[in-house]
């Protein structure tokens, strides 16, 4: 245990400090707030009468003025005796209200309408239809105190009691006046009366025999009572009976006619699936046509292409012949003067060589490339239109590949959904087998459990239980095949195979995939085929040009003739002057060597192609049997799909027939079932209220009886009393007021609620939250400044020789920084978190750091001069602005105390500030005043920090505050 130094008085005081803590907590907040609702008449409100008085003209022609706006007034400001009217009221103009409610000399305004008196005074006219509640407004602001809405709400409701039980005495008064001018015609009516019941006293006669039929007619009605009662029960249990059957039997018929639909899309994706496989074999056959007509185009370019290769060989040959006699020539003609003989031997044989051999050749070789030309034709041929050629060929069989690849469509097709392909028709046959499969899978159990209900009801040998065992059976279960011949074994059947037809479409499509993938390449061979053809058939031409034909004859004057053929020709006939012309013989067979050395050389280039494309044009034309052979094979497969397809497309439709029938036939049942349902359960009413009716028979015959044994004895003088009473309520009738049913109601609507009082809050906040925050928010400022300086020292005075006060405004700098930072940080997150929706957040957080800069500096005072004994003084200043500052309960339901200290603590005016700027509206001025008391408090704590500084310089400082450092004391 710390044991405590310094005097024993002033331990005893720091003792006595610390244990009244807690009392003063729990004493100022207990009285503060020990019956706040109880002194409600310490709060001033404001009554605003608009009211002016209206005479009205009552039911019974009386007339009556009506002042309730000044009634209400007087009764409010001068109430009698004890009588509790919440606040204490003080009549005011609606603009002296308004301002003293901003200035808060009164807490709440009532304003009574102006036409208050004319609209209740109709509820005692002859016409008070017009009447209705009034509302009158009980306005409080809640930009200056929350609770007093709150407040406000009791008093309106209390109000609200007061002004419905005036409504109801004025308007009770008033009927009663009415009513008293009828008393006399009601006296007459009376007697009359009187003498009714002494002739209805004394009726008797005639009436025994009645009175006997009545105690037959109670027996007689007793016995039907039983009877139907009986006869009700047993039709309650068909109603109930039926009812399940029908219901039953429409579950069936919903499910069948399910079948019915998904069997017909079968039938119709099995008809398409039929259609589009036909569309197949004929495209199948189509392209076996052209296939044939391909191999056939590429044989006979085959045979050209040989023709023109064996023309070359033969040109060639012929040209290395003509090589050897040009080399023979141009030897000869170096020795022209001993061999001139030899030389002209050599022309005429390369002549005849050229004339013989070389020129038949070339002729062949363009004979056959434009035979081969032909035979290709061009890239717009088409077979089918008359042009029989290698292109025409290829262009049919790629268009229709590229047709039967269109025809089978994707594997996502439907034929429903317009895409008429093979692929669509079998997708809709596949799907309209699963959709018809579970409909009449459902059929089949809606049916069972029908038929289980009906035997449960009615038992197995009912005709309707054996209808719906029949239907049951005919359906079958979704574990039968097709052996059973069931619609559901015929539809599993179709189930399981409709993979193999899938499976067997996608082999198809691949088929056709890669046809159509051939075909354009075949295409593009035909095209190079085509291109190398028109350049063999240039280089014929050009050879066949300079080699000349047999009647050309070179003529060096004119330049005609100037082929191989002229030239030799020429030479030849000239062979007797050749010996003058020696030099340009051997110039020219020189040439003429090197020339047929060339023709030579491109010979066999020409022959070398030609047998190449022999050799294509057979791969070719075996490509296109093998195209051939599949597009048969193809054709007789989708042959045989058509067929097994137009099989399965009757049958569906029969099988749609069928079931369509099976839900005609159910639906009917069901029709029949509820219709005879619906004609028990009226037949079991019927029967209950006959049973009810016998009963009541019963007991009236019963009453009857002993009445009719009464009636006998006053008949008599029933019709003299029976006039006079006529008489009498004829004049009494005169004088009641006739209301028509809607006017009655008025009258009680409005007499019942004459007025209502509503609790208006001007600038109502967002929650409760929002009406107790600016109390929160002061409060929180002050912990935080309590909370600086336990962690900061009020002086921080150093050992080197500074000015007295910098001990003091180091320590505040710092404070003052974090006191803006706990300002801004609990004003944004609490406007946040707590959904408050500030009308001016910015004006908040603004408010928030002078107050808490104010706060800090009264906390640093009093630690400052008090050292840590200030913390008690700063509690003792926490405790009493919390319980005075009017924040929560308005300040006039206070004790005198805290109303007298109201005025002069800094928290009574902070959170009126922070209430109009949640708000947005509240007390005129307030931040003025606020502000201006917060300076007002900011310098008198400044004064005390700076006595406090200076103080602690001197010689005999103040006691220290142990809890911080050294320095603080």
């Amino acid at each position: 245990m710390k044991k405590l130094s310094g005097s024993r008085i002033a331990n005893l005081i720091v003792v006595l400090a610390v244990s009244i803590v807690p009392l003063l907590y729990a004493g100022l907040l207990t009285l503060a707030y020990q019956n706040p609702t109880n002194r409600l008449y310490d709060i001033k409100a404001a009554v605003v009468n608009e009211d002016a008085a209206y005479t009205a003209t009552l039911a019974d022609g009386q007339t009556e003025t009506f002042n309730l706006g000044a009634d209400l007034t007087e009764a409010l400001t001068h109430p009698s005796g004890d009588e509790n009217v919440g606040f204490t009221w003080e009549q005011m103009d609606a603009a002296t209200a308004q301002a003293d409610m901003n200035t808060q000399k009164v807490r709440a305004i009532l304003y009574i309408p102006a036409d208050f008196s004319q609209i209740a005074s109709r509820v005692g006219s002859e016409d008070p239809s017009d009447a209705v509640t009034q509302e009158l407004k009980l306005v409080t602001d809640d930009g200056i105190n929350y609770l007093a809405g709150t407040m406000a709400a009791t008093v309106a409701s209390e109000l609200s009691n007061r002004l419905e039980q005036q409504g109801a005495e004025r308007v009770l008064s008033t009927l009663l006046l009415s009513v008293s001018t009828i008393r006399d015609g009601l006296v007459e009516a009376s007697d009359g009366a009187t003498a009714l019941a002494a002739g209805a006293a004394t009726l008797e006669s005639g009436t025994t025999d009645a009175a006997d039929g009545a105690a037959q007619l109670a027996d007689g009605a007793t016995t039907l009572t039983v009877g139907m009662r009986e006869l009700a029960s047993g039709a309650v249990t068909l109603s109930d009976g039926l009812t399940t059957l029908a219901s039953s039997t429409s579950t069936a018929a919903t499910g069948s006619q399910q079948l019915a639909d998904g069997v017909a899309r079968l039938a119709t994706g099995t008809s398409s699936a039929a259609s589009g496989a036909d569309a197949l074999a004929t495209g199948a056959t189509s392209l076996a046509d052209g296939a044939s007509t391909l191999a056939s185009g590429a044989a006979t370019v085959d045979s050209g292409a040989q023709r023109v290769s064996t023309g070359a060989a033969s040109a060639a040959s012929g040209a290395s012949t003509l090589a050897s006699g040009a080399s023979g020539v141009s030897t000869g003609a170096s020795d022209l003067s001993s061999g001139v003989t030899g030389y002209v031997n050599g022309v005429e044989q390369a002549y005849t060589t050229l004339t013989n051999q070389i020129d038949p050749g070339a002729q062949q070789v363009s004979e056959g490339l434009d035979a081969m030309s032909t035979s290709i034709g061009s890239s717009t041929d088409s077979y089918s239109g008359g042009q029989q050629t290698l292109y025409g060929a290829a262009n049919d069989l790629a268009s229709g590949a590229a047709a039967e690849v269109v025809g089978i469509g994707s594997a996502t097709d439907s034929a429903a959904a317009g895409q008429q392909t093979l692929y669509g028709a079998v997708n809709d046959y596949t799907s309209g087998v699963a959709t018809a499969q579970a409909g009449a899978g459902q059929v089949a159990a809606a049916l069972t459990g029908a038929y289980q209900q009906c035997v449960t009801d009615h038992g197995e040998t009912d005709a309707t239980c054996q209808a719906i065992a029949q239907a049951a059976g005919g359906l079958g279960t979704t574990e039968d095949t097709a052996q059973t011949g069931t619609v559901l074994g015929g539809l599993n059947a179709l189930a399981a195979s409709s993979a193999s037809v899938v499976g067997a479409v996608g082999q198809v499509a691949t088929g056709a995939d890669r046809l159509s993938s051939g075909a354009t390449q075949l295409q593009s061979s035909v095209g190079a085929a085509a291109s190398g053809a028109e350049q063999l058939s240039s280089g014929a031409t050009a050879l066949s040009r300079g080699l000349g034909s047999t009647g050309d004859v070179y003529d060096a004057a004119t330049g005609s003739g100037a082929t191989l053929t002229g030239v030799l020709a020429t030479l030849s006939s000239e062979g007797a002057a050749l010996t003058s012309g020696a030099a340009t013989v051997s110039s020219g067979a020189a040439q003429l060597a090197t020339g047929s050395s060339d023709l030579s050389a491109g010979l066999n280039t020409l022959s070398d192609g030609a047998t190449s494309l022999s050799a294509g044009t057979s791969q070719l034309a075996t490509g296109a049997d093998s195209v051939n052979s599949g597009a048969q094979r193809l054709s007789a497969g989708a042959g045989t799909l058509a067929g097994g397809l137009g099989t399965l497309a009757s049958g569906s439709a029969t099988a749609a027939t069928s079931s369509q029938s099976l839900a005609d036939g159910l639906g009917r049942l069901a029709d029949g079932a509820s219709t005879a349902s619906t004609g028990a359960d009226t037949l079991a009413a019927d029967l209950g209220t006959a049973s009810s009716g016998s009963s009541t028979l019963a007991e009236g015959a019963t009453t009857l009886s002993d009445g009719l044994t009464r009636l006998q004895e006053g008949s008599t003088t029933l019709a003299d009393g029976a006039d006079t009473l006529a008489s009498g309520l004829e004049d009494g009738v005169e004088r009641i007021p006739n209301y028509t049913a809607s006017q009655r109601r008025t009258m009680t609507d409005v007499a019942a609620d004459a007025a209502d009082v509503d609790a208006v809050r001007e600038h109502a906040v967002a929650n409760n939250g929002a009406g107790f925050t600016p109390m929160f928010m002061s409060l929180a400022l002050w912990v935080g400044a309590i909370a600086l300086f336990l962690v900061l020292p009020a002086l921080d005075k150093r050992d080197h020789g500074e000015r007295w006060y910098a001990s003091a405004i180091r320590p505040a700098v710092t404070a003052a920084l974090l006191a803006v930072a706990q300002a801004v940080v609990m004003m944004v997150a609490v406007n946040a978190a707590g959904e408050i929706h500030a009308a001016n957040l910015v004006g908040l957080c603004a408010m928030a750091i002078a107050a808490s800069l104010t706060f800090v500096a009264v906390n640093q005072a009093c630690v400052a001069t008090l050292a840590f004994r200030g913390r008690f003084v700063s509690i003792i200043l926490l405790s009493l602005q919390i319980t005075s500052m009017g924040a929560s309960f308005p300040i006039e339901t206070t004790p005198r105390f805290f109303q007298w200290v109201h005025p002069y603590l800094p928290m009574s005016y902070t959170q009126l500030a922070f209430r109009r700027l949640i708000a947005g509206g509240g007390v005129d001025g307030i931040y003025l005043k606020t502000l201006a008391v917060l300076a007002i408090w900011a310098l008198i704590a400044w004064a005390f920090i700076l006595l406090g500084a200076r103080l602690r310089r001197g010689p005999r400082p103040l006691p220290a505050d142990n809890a911080l450092a050294p320095t603080a004391a």
